[in-house]
């Protein structure tokens, strides 16, 4: 807690849960959406309460989101910690192949720049921050990770670190989109043209308008079932159509709603498919591999079509894209199979735990080695219940608060 409040500059201001003065700036958004505040009455009307801060004294209800943005426009880690600093220098356009050691000990990374090989030597340690994907496959082509696997590839092991790319976890997703011929919405039509340029020199005025918008601007953790101690699910509602990761594009305008699974089940791997760094590796999540996880998105989808049909989303009825409305049990069973997916949250593969078998100690170490961490969502043991941008950032945080304390004097 008091490394997310350090972290945080929420122009709410402080409290015993939120911070100021932080790197990353938290903002209300600037122009709600009208359609997007008719979900949340819609979910009102529905049964669920209305949560102006889910980081607050409790998670569970509906409401907008609060977004990283400072005077109306992203703010991502890179402005809040990328910026001019007298110890930092940062090596654009590199591609690091491997970990190099001496002995047992991390020495330094060898790197590809400018079409040449070059080797950097650490003066004190080695921080792998590649991400649940990135992270285990240097592990693994530098050699730490599951022996027989690396000798497979003709990789020499380094150390034999079984759950290295293994406890890969991430919230699988099903979107409920609907067609909607609203100007409030977002979509592919002409009439948008005329929306944005307006929207674009509203936002130059002032800073509000169509283009602070986040796109999922609203939406709520709730429980599927009374008899839960807190919530399994957690909605996103976007101004837009969201069809395959944005990938199939529709001439319309419409709205969707995301309905995740807050808890996963479900344990999927990352493996390498060859020595070299610079192939994509093998990932496979192995959604709804535990039958667990598609009760909870059957019963989350259930319940985001009772919102829909609530008085308040009455004009805002529209058609769906894949015929899902009225479909139960086990074809609600195959839609979902058929269209859910990511919601870009992987995370676990480089657990961090205090167990043999776990790859990083409690500070970020990796096992069976000297002077090497992981910091990054790689490093959860169990996934958060939301979203890991914030996490991740306070993983950032925490990291160089251990190395200034191993590191101090060098």
């Amino acid at each position: 807690m008091p490394i997310f409040k350090r972290a945080e500059h929420n122009e709410r201001g402080p409290n015993a849960l939120h911070g100021t003065g932080g790197a990353l700036h938290v903002a209300d958004l600037r122009t709600p959406n009208p359609v997007a505040g008719a979900f949340l009455d819609a979910a009102v009307e529905t049964g669920f309460v209305r949560n102006p801060d889910f980081n607050g004294p409790t998670q569970e209800g509906v409401g907008f989101y609060q977004v990283l943005q400072r005077n109306g426009r992203r703010y991502q880690a890179a402005h809040a910690y990328l910026g001019p600093r007298s110890n930092l220098h940062v090596l654009a356009h590199c591609q690091v192949e491997r970990i190099v050691f001496d002995g047992r000990r991390a020495a330094g990374v060898v790197m590809q720049r400018d079409g040449r090989t070059q080797r950097v030597d650490a003066n004190a340690e080695v921080i792998v921050c590649a991400g649940a994907f990135g992270s285990p496959q240097l592990l693994m082509c530098s050699g730490i990770g599951p022996a027989g696997h690396l000798r497979s590839f003709g990789i020499d092991v380094v150390l034999d670190s079984p759950e290295v790319g293994g406890n890969l976890q991430d919230h699988i997703d099903y979107a409920i989109n609907r067609r909607l011929a609203s100007r409030d919405l977002v979509g592919l039509t002409p009439s948008m043209l005329p929306q944005i340029w307006r929207g674009w020199r509203e936002f130059k005025r002032q800073g509000t308008g169509l283009l602070t918008s986040n796109i999922a601007e609203a939406g709520g953790f709730l429980r599927t079932h009374p008899g839960l101690d807190r919530p399994d699910v957690q909605l996103h509602f976007c101004i837009a159509l969201v069809d395959n990761h944005g990938r199939n594009w529709h001439l319309t305008r419409g709205y969707c709603v995301h309905v995740c699974v807050l808890r996963p089940k479900s344990r999927g791997t990352v493996r390498l498919t060859g020595a070299d760094v610079r192939g994509a590796p093998l990932i496979d999540p192995q959604f709804l591999s535990d039958p667990e996880d598609m009760e909870t998105l059957v019963r989350g989808a259930t319940l985001v079509r009772r919102i829909l049909r609530a008085r308040a989303m009455r004009p805002f009825v529209g058609s769906p894209i894949h015929d899902d409305d009225e479909v139960q049990d086990e074809e609600l069973h195959a839609v979902i199979r058929a269209y859910a997916d990511t919601i870009y949250h992987p995370a676990g593969t480089c657990r961090m735990g205090g167990d043999s078998r776990a790859v990083l100690d409690p500070q970020l170490r990796v096992r069976g080695v000297d002077k090497l961490r992981v910091a990054d969502a790689s490093i959860m043991p169990t996934l958060v219940s939301g979203n890991t941008q914030a996490p991740s950032g306070m993983i950032g945080e925490r990291a160089a608060d251990l190395l200034c304390c191993t590191n101090a004097g060098r």
